[in-house]
């Protein structure tokens, strides 16, 4: 990456909820726009809904790539499970696209033109609150979302995706199926389809060994039968971590937000 080619604001807190500081960095062309821009948020893989590494945003096939094609883009950390159990971290997400609204910093972020990205547990958050937005009073809102091998149900098990034995599903509610049946219902993307939300790209490798191809099939078939917005890119033979195939990715990603945000 080219320091002369962009401009990057690191560690920005924009929230401490229990007195954990959440950050996010900011990555743009250089200089700045001075006009606001379609921006995109990206949320941390944070494997498993844990500890992730917010910098990965700063690979050449991640937020780079989308600066590039235009965008102003946000990566942002939440709190992980062994911290906090859901929906912690989606109240995270939205503290954070509520921090875009306030736009302290008088960055140039269209508000009305923010979209949102991310890969496994981080696709899954992008998920989340892309439809959990069509049904906020509050003002910050996500208009377009990119899931990259997401889980979408978490009650259905599969790969990785284990709720019959101690499991990151099961850590992020905090226990058992059996007494959490509900909070895994609210935290599964599936769920909280409904007519009006935003426009979805799911990405997902068939031979996904971690999270089904079949959740990316449920929750595409989900979003077309409520009439919103949703194509589903199979990549052929892919397993979870799309290794072979990022840059591929970031460019569908791209194209899908300027078809979005610049038609």
């Amino acid at each position: 990456m080219s320091a002369s080619e962009f401009t990057l604001l690191p560690d920005i807190r924009y929230a401490s909820p229990d007195g954990i500081d959440l950050c996010l960095d900011v990555l743009g062309p250089a200089p700045l726009p001075t006009n606001p821009v379609p921006t995109v948020v990206r949320i941390d893989g944070c494997p498993g809904w844990g500890p992730g590494d917010r910098s990965s945003a700063l690979l050449p096939f991640a937020n780079p790539a989308l600066v590039r094609a235009g965008f102003l883009t946000v990566a942002i950390s939440v709190r992980h499970s062994g911290q906090v159990i859901f929906p912690a971290q989606l109240h995270d997400v939205q503290a954070a696209l509520d921090w875009m609204y306030r736009n302290p910093l008088g960055l140039p972020i269209d508000p009305d033109r923010i979209g949102i990205w991310g890969q496994s547990a981080g696709g899954h958050l992008a998920a989340l609150a892309g439809l959990a937005s069509s049904r906020r009073t509050a003002v910050a809102n996500v208009h377009a979302v990119v899931t990259i091998s997401g889980p979408t149900d978490l009650l259905r098990p599969g790969g990785a995706m284990r709720i019959d034995r101690p499991s990151p599903v099961t850590a992020l509610v905090g226990g058992e199926v059996s007494t959490h049946r509900e909070q895994l219902r609210a935290a599964s993307p599936i769920a909280q389809v409904s007519a009006g939300a935003p426009p979805f790209l799911i990405i997902h490798g068939t031979a996904d060994e971690t999270v089904p191809y079949e959740q990316a099939e449920r929750l595409h078939r989900a979003l077309l039968a409520v009439g919103a917005p949703s194509r589903l890119l199979a990549i052929d033979g892919g397993r979870h971590d799309l290794r072979d195939d990022w840059y591929a990715v970031a460019n569908e990603a791209a194209r899908f937000f300027a078809e979005h945000f610049w038609r």
